[in-house]
């Protein structure tokens, strides 16, 4: 469990006069995958030296989670928290957001050198705030172009209502993301060579209220971009990734049997800026028939981690006819002295149409994330090679009518001395 440290102003104690809080204003979210790091903005009116708030805040925040992080120019001589200590583990072990419940309520003693109001933040975090993602694909007629649309699910069990002036969503977990994060600033520092993933990008929501219950907020409104059917074969898929440093020696690996099936799909040009630090969800990519309902083409998954650097997003909607592909490892060499291992693989696609069939070969490098590409264009003429994650590969390449093609590329892994 990520832990924030309590911070706990100690100052002498005095008579203390009933008063009044306000609701929160301003508030402060950054939703990750597993946790809400909240800074929450509280109102107070203070008419005496010395006084006692209280505050509700989500049910489960235990004092390590919590800290005081602007105290407005009072002295705050105590926290309360009154909560239940097996409550609040049973709550940050699950895997789950727990059901609704009452919040906890957080009790402030606080000195002012004067009466009026001041207002303080707070800051913690809770697994009580979850949220999903889903797209829509509208494609036209022509099916040359398709509106792209995202909605935004957050489920609050937390017990309170927060109000963010600011809020902001990663599509990471948060000690992962914290980590790399430091990762890559260490190396903007140092020079050194950074990791080949980056960090998610933050992708602000604006000014939000999550109610309790469920908060639908659109992610991205309507946004058209150009469209064009391709086929592609992804022997393997993401199934085998090791997204360690370090990449895995078992001979064994990948060198199973791969899919033969090569998909009929349509790829969907990027707007990188308009698609920046979205989250990775399911898609739907709908027509529009001429009587107004829709059908379903294709449905797939947008913003994987495995795909974002890719220029384009695949949405499958059936099988090739005539186009199949096969995938075999030539060589496997492992080098412990030279910290190294080199993978050779041949792929084969035979096309038995009467015309010309564009392919995109999808490959995964799953042994791990420190690789280097060697002759990816060996033996073929035109292929286009690019990297779309931080462990797959695309290979472009035109198959002749009633003909086939083999495509070799070499992968190198590395680890450290």
């Amino acid at each position: 469990m990520y832990r924030l440290v309590v911070v706990v102003l100690l100052a002498g104690c005095g008579a203390r006069a009933p008063t009044k809080t306000t609701r929160p204003l301003g508030d402060d979210i950054t939703l990750y995958r597993d946790w809400a790091l909240i800074r929450q903005r509280i109102a107070l009116d203070v008419t005496s030296a010395s006084a006692t708030f209280k505050v509700k805040i989500p049910a489960g925040v235990s004092a390590e989670q919590l800290i005081v992080v602007d105290r407005g120019g009072l002295a705050i001589t105590a926290i309360h928290l009154a909560f239940d200590p097996k409550k609040a583990v049973d709550d940050a072990d699950a895997a789950t957001p727990p059901p609704p419940a009452k919040p906890a309520e957080l009790a402030l003693d606080v000195q002012a050198k004067r009466a009026g109001r001041y207002s303080i933040v707070i800051g913690y975090i809770t697994n009580r705030i979850a949220w999903d993602v889903a797209y829509t694909m509208t494609a036209t007629p022509e099916r040359d172009h398709a509106t792209l649309r995202g909605a935004l699910a957050i489920r609050n069990t937390s017990g309170i209502a927060l109000r963010a002036g600011h809020a902001r969503l990663i599509d990471a977990e948060l000690g992962p993301w914290r980590g790399k994060s430091a990762e890559q600033l260490a190396a903007a520092l140092t020079g050194a060579a950074q990791g080949s993933t980056p960090p998610a990008a933050p992708r602000e929501l604006g000014s939000l209220v999550i109610g309790e219950g469920e908060t639908r907020v659109e992610l991205l409104r309507a946004s058209t971009r150009a469209m064009s059917s391709v086929l592609v074969y992804d022997p393997i898929g993401t199934k085998l990734d090791n997204p360690g440093a370090t990449p895995l020696r078992d001979v064994r690996m990948g060198a199973g049997a791969a899919s033969s099936r090569v998909t009929e799909s349509f790829e969907v040009q990027r707007d990188k800026e308009a698609t920046a630090g979205l989250p990775a969800g399911p898609v739907r990519l709908l027509e529009r028939r001429a009587n107004g309902s829709f059908i379903v083409l294709g449905e797939s998954r947008l913003f994987d981690v495995a795909t974002r650097v890719a220029e384009v997003d695949t949405i499958a909607v059936g099988t090739a006819e005539g186009v199949a592909g096969t995938r075999e490892r030539r060589e496997l060499t492992i080098d412990d002295e030279r910290h190294r291992v080199v993978e050779e693989f041949v792929i084969t696609l035979v096309n038995k149409r009467p015309t010309p069939a564009s392919v995109l070969i999808r490959e995964h490098l799953y042994r791990g994330q420190n690789w280097t590409l060697a002759y990816p264009q060996a033996n073929t003429q035109g292929v286009i090679a690019s990297k779309e994650g931080p462990q797959q590969i695309s290979l472009r390449t035109v198959v002749p009518a009633r003909s086939q093609t083999k495509i070799l590329y070499v992968v190198v892994y590395t680890w450290g001395q």
